[in-house]
């Protein structure tokens, strides 16, 4: 392994400026930023800060930035994604044959693709051909704000492709973010996707003027749908109880930085959702996500009332009494009940 590695982060939002951090203070990288904006770029090189988020933290010299993609992949021995979901497929398409198919790919996105009903694993295989990238996952309860303040933040990295993940663990890691590895790429996937959706649930009880009892009883019961949704894939039924389940679910439910849960806390409150998009810190995930994962769900006959009814809150197809009464007056169950979901061989 060269002591010293040129990791490309491609995203200047939030979350890549805090991976560029995260890669940049490990004392193992030069990290190399690539953004659409001139203004970041010329900041980060000069200021060494992105003007437009957390602007009042320094980043490690050892990070520049390019307009150019051209020269963030050159020569690159790692390169991060951390564009939103919906986006970064056709950045993948747009610059495959200028990729470093040799060099681990760690995509921090999390969601579905929208228009093909897939996760991005399945989605690069269809781009580069099959285990032709080395395609890694990060997930885990990580704020990009709290990354830049050096709170101590610990993730996962899941690959089919143990040296791939490995590779990224030892660079890294560093005294205030340490990264564990795992090979469930799409258990973590569907961990990263559909908590933001519970997460949105959460808001909407908090903003509706419920509980703690409320809350923590969603989630509980929601983390079972997310279970059903990955036994259909064949996933690893540990993930959930991982950093990239359990952990992950329950910063972004919890949160105050979470801009899903505070979607659901503005709907909860009687916003309307183009007020909320509009005026959002970021991208909403949760809110595509759930399109997509009910559509899926029908399809596959996964039973999931509880996100269900999230979606018909969020679409105005339910008012709170309706979805009360929904969640709480259904047949009575066994807690842990038996479904009838079979794997599809998928994994």
């Amino acid at each position: 392994m060269k002591p010293f590695s040129k990791v490309a982060v491609i995203g200047a939002g939030a979350f890549g400026t805090a991976m560029a951090k995260a890669a940049g203070s490990s004392g193992k990288n030069t990290v190399k930023m690539w953004a659409r904006d001139r203004e970041i770029v010329n900041s980060i090189n000069h200021n060494h800060s992105n003007p437009k988020f957390c602007p009042h933290i320094k980043l490690p010299e050892t990070i520049t930035a390019t307009t150019h993609a051209e020269e963030a992949l050159k020569d690159a021995d790692m390169v991060m994604g951390c564009l939103p979901t919906q986006v970064i497929p056709k950045f993948l398409e747009e610059h495959r044959h200028i990729f470093p198919l040799g060099s681990p790919f760690v995509s921090c996105s999390k969601g579905m693709i929208i228009s093909k009903e897939k996760f991005l694993s399945e989605e690069v295989e269809d781009v580069f051909g099959k285990g032709k990238l080395r395609y890694c996952i990060l997930s885990g309860p990580s704020f990009a704000q709290e990354i830049l303040e050096d709170n101590p933040t610990i993730v996962v990295i899941a690959s089919k492709d143990a040296q791939a993940a490995k590779y990224a663990q030892e660079k890294l890691s560093h005294r205030y973010f340490r990264v564990y590895t795992h090979d469930d790429v799409i258990g973590v996937e569907i961990a990263g996707a559909l908590k933001n959706i519970l997460a949105i649930g959460a808001g909407i009880i908090e903003g509706s003027g419920y509980g703690i009892n409320t809350t923590s009883a969603f989630i509980a019961r929601g983390t079972k749908e997310l279970y059903k949704f990955a036994k259909y894939y064949n996933a690893n039924p540990q993930t959930l109880f991982g950093l990239s389940g359990i952990g992950d679910i329950m910063l972004t439910s919890f949160g105050k930085l979470s801009r899903n849960r505070t979607f659901g806390y503005r709907l909860g409150k009687g916003e309307k959702i183009h007020d909320i998009l509009k005026t959002s810190a970021g991208v909403v995930e949760g809110y595509s996500t759930l399109e997509v994962v009910i559509r899926f769900a029908k399809k596959h006959d996964i039973k999931m009332p509880i996100i269900e009814v999230i979606n018909g809150f969020v679409h105005g197809k339910i008012h709170p009494k309706e979805a009360l009464d929904m969640l709480m007056l259904r047949n009575l169950e066994d807690e842990f009940e038996e479904d009838s979901i079979n794997g599809n061989g998928k994994k």
